[in-house]
């Protein structure tokens, strides 16, 4: 007598809650952003490609919650909370905004942007992925409330140096400008760029990471050293402020020269500030930029012996391919990164379906 074989088929409700947002580059006026600072202004793009965090929850199977963290830029599937500490901010984020205790989960996070690219690629985790868990929850929040709240994390959870303008940035998207009257409440508003203008920077304006990571915090740490041993650092931060008056309105006028010369005085300002803002290497590649028509440069982030630096090139077609022939020749180590300006910030997106199993 043949054995009767039943096969019981598992209906699990599946959500998958998607979030993207893009990189910041250029951020005219940074470094005034910060608690030593105490009062600042900056402008700063966003650009993609830039971070996608997707959230994928499962009605729950066993007594305890399971979940996964796939950190894909490192090759690495982990389990939460046990593996997890090794990704502190990834770590934070989900402990702050835990999982339904209905569901399971697959956390993974995603970006083509190298670790360490000073384009504020930790902000944009945070914002990313504290809203994916937040939307898990129930709960959208808008770009204010998740800048401040991956800004919190950081800074607060994590102990590190931040100022506000990477949260903000990543998080409203487009063109930012950011005026900080007392260290860290803000005012955001969105400068308008005309669609001439944008094609404009999605042509010429190039990012190269420069082939190593930066450490944001040690860099702080120097900075807030040097700064401490002055009676008045206003000589120092106010050029910065300056730069990023002179972007904001270089753009509004739809005027890449000026805005070039505003990427060049922010630079200058860096170097002013801490003599290892830019390093030797960037300095190369400055020098070769404006040797073939660049507007302009401006190392982007906190700078130092890592990250990268956004090249404002020539109009002229010819000009930028041969800047680019002779980046690759003379500096095999840079890395160019395709870009193109973003007008949004963080976009959330949910799917709901069966999984049978």
């Amino acid at each position: 007598m043949m054995a009767t074989i039943q096969i019981h088929q598992v209906t699990m409700n599946v959500r998958t809650i998607t979030a993207t947002t893009p990189i910041r580059i250029c951020d005219l006026g940074g470094w005034t952003d910060t608690w030593f600072a105490g009062h600042g202004v900056v402008c700063s793009l966003a650009v993609n490609p830039g971070v996608v965090v997707q959230v994928r929850l499962s009605t729950r199977q066993t007594e305890r919650q399971a979940v996964q963290l796939e950190a894909r830029n490192y090759g690495e599937s982990l389990q939460y909370p046990g593996q997890t500490p090794r990704h502190p901010l990834l770590h934070a984020a989900i402990a702050t905004n835990p999982i339904p205790p209905s569901y399971d989960a697959v956390v993974s996070v995603q970006s083509d942007i190298p670790p360490g690219c000073s384009t504020g690629t930790s902000a944009a985790v945070s914002v990313a992925l504290i809203g994916a868990l937040r939307a898990a929850q129930g709960h959208i929040e808008p770009p204010a409330k998740l800048s401040r709240a991956a800004h919190l994390l950081e800074t607060d959870e994590l102990g590190l140096q931040s100022g506000i303008q990477d949260q903000i940035g990543v998080a409203h998207g487009g063109c930012c400008f950011i005026e900080m009257t007392h260290y860290p409440q803000a005012t955001v508003s969105a400068v308008h760029v005309n669609r001439k203008t944008i094609v404009a920077l999605n042509e010429q304006l190039l990012l190269f990471y420069i082939g190593t990571p930066h450490l944001s915090t040690v860099i702080h740490q120097r900075v807030i050293h040097r700064l401490e041993s002055l009676p008045d650092t206003s000589a120092l931060l106010e050029p910065l402020r300056e730069a990023a008056l002179l972007g904001r309105s270089a753009l509004v006028a739809g005027d890449l020269t000026a805005y070039g010369q505003a990427l060049q005085a922010n630079t200058a300002a860096q170097r002013n500030l801490h003599p290892a803002l830019v390093a030797p290497i960037s300095e190369q590649l400055i020098a070769l930029a404006m040797q073939h028509g660049a507007l302009g440069c401006k190392v982007n982030g906190a700078g130092g012996d890592g990250g990268s630096i956004a090249v404002l090139t020539s109009a002229d077609p010819q000009q930028r391919a041969a800047f680019n022939v002779e980046v690759q020749a003379r500096l095999p180590q840079m890395r160019r990164i395709p870009i193109t300006y973003a007008p949004h910030g963080i976009q959330i997106t949910e799917t709901e379906g069966e999984d049978n199993t």
